[in-house]
């Protein structure tokens, strides 16, 4: 479906700043080489608030109906929401009595460790395949959308509703918020975490743009769609999930507005309002294809990849590399292993099946890179050299 209008103020203003062709879903892993659909990848900018979305939505049933991303497989991301789930204790006086929703709750990482500490938790996942992980692991989970049957399965007023990484996901966010302050308590807060739109930019992490996330936020973005609906933000901070995302902290006019919100929009609108910005981020991104592509080109010897996050479709299509160049990609997620990325038909592996004739391994979880280098330095010792494509190309190991 195509969109034509800013999901957060409306306007048609709307301007294309990158394309990145037609590409395939990205967590949709084939179960062999077969052609697959492809539907266009490109990001538009609303020339009236700033907001970042794709011009493309695809049905979200194709995407999320059985999905392969398990959150828990990544122990940054247990600690992450370890420390998270402190932090909201502490500061909004959680306690037994308290309850806590999270939309788009994959295996009941975010909760986890709330339900630990006594919090009554409810997991809302549309993906029946993650929702059994989640319910046999202990964390109660309602199998669907958050639409008004969920809502009927929510018998308490909820302290904390989280979205983490889920918000960019959805096109009907106005029908969701206003479906959260409905089970809100009067002074509850929606607490979202998203990708940061300012350091998609400046950090040139463009793998981040495929059709899971139809929107790039910003605050100044954020901003404007919620005080449209009535709603305010009252804090923000930056968190390092994702390579770069901010957690929003939203109520319905029931906390005070902390100065890093102004602070933020500031920042923001200086960079978002100036027509270089988004000529420089579309220049800089060719100029990684091109320089990554040349590399790949010249080694001579078997190279595969590590990792097989949603982010390696994107990039791997884009740059137009494919299983003549990379034989295949190692990742730790059993329900990924034997499976295929789509389009460019790289198969997926284990640690344990990595080739004895691998002589490059190019990182594809390129924000995990430090911790998958330090956890493999067997495979340094053995003279494989490792290849992070981030903002700047960056070798490690022998050349």
């Amino acid at each position: 479906m195509l969109k034509n209008e800013c999901r957060s103020c409306l306007s048609k203003n709307l301007l294309p700043v990158l394309d990145l062709g037609d590409s395939p879903l990205a967590n949709n892993l084939l179960d062999k080489v077969q052609e697959c659909v492809t539907y266009p990848l490109e990001m538009m900018l609303c020339m009236s608030c700033y907001n970042c979305q794709l011009t493309y939505v695809v049905d979200p049933d194709e995407m999320f109906k059985d999905y392969l991303y398990a959150s828990s497989t990544t122990e940054s991301f247990k600690r992450h929401f370890e420390d998270a789930a402190k932090l909201y204790i502490k500061e909004f006086n959680l306690t037994s009595n308290s309850m806590v929703v999270d939309i788009g709750s994959n295996d009941g990482i975010a909760l986890r460790p709330l339900k630990d500490r006594g919090i009554k938790v409810l997991g809302i996942e549309p993906a029946q395949n993650i929702c059994d992980i989640a319910v046999d692991n202990g964390i109660d989970t309602y199998c669907g959308y958050f639409d008004n049957i969920a809502i009927g399965e929510i018998k308490q007023k909820v302290d904390l509703v989280t979205m983490s990484n889920v918000f960019a996901h959805l096109d009907d966010i106005e029908s969701l918020t206003h479906n959260v302050f409905k089970i809100l308590k009067r002074n509850g807060v929606f607490i979202i975490e998203v990708h940061y739109l300012l350091r998609t930019i400046e950090d040139e992490t463009f793998d981040n743009i495929y059709h899971e996330h139809v929107n790039y936020w910003s605050i100044i973005s954020l901003h404007t769609f919620f005080q449209r609906l009535g709603y305010q933000i009252f804090n923000v901070e930056e968190i390092n999930t994702h390579g770069g995302s901010i957690r929003v902290y939203i109520s319905n006019h029931a906390h005070k507005v902390n100065d890093k919100v102004k602070e933020f929009y500031k920042k923001e609108r200086k960079i978002l309002d100036n027509v270089y910005t988004w000529r420089e981020f579309r220049h800089n991104v060719k100029t990684r294809k091109s320089i990554l592509v040349d590399k790949l080109n010249n080694i001579k010897g078997k190279i595969i990849g590590y990792g097989a996050p949603a982010k390696a479709t994107t990039l791997l299509n884009y740059f137009g590399i494919d299983n003549s160049i990379l034989s295949c990609t190692v990742d730790d997620n059993p329900l990924k292993q034997g499976k295929i990325i789509p389009k460019v038909n790289v198969p997926i592996i284990s640690k344990e099946d990595i080739p004895e004739d691998t002589k490059y391994i190019l990182i594809l979880a390129w924000n995990f890179s430090d911790i998958i280098i330090e956890n493999n330095k067997d495979l340094l010792d053995k003279g494989i050299t490792f290849i992070v494509p981030g903002k700047e190309l960056k070798i490690v190991g022998k050349e």
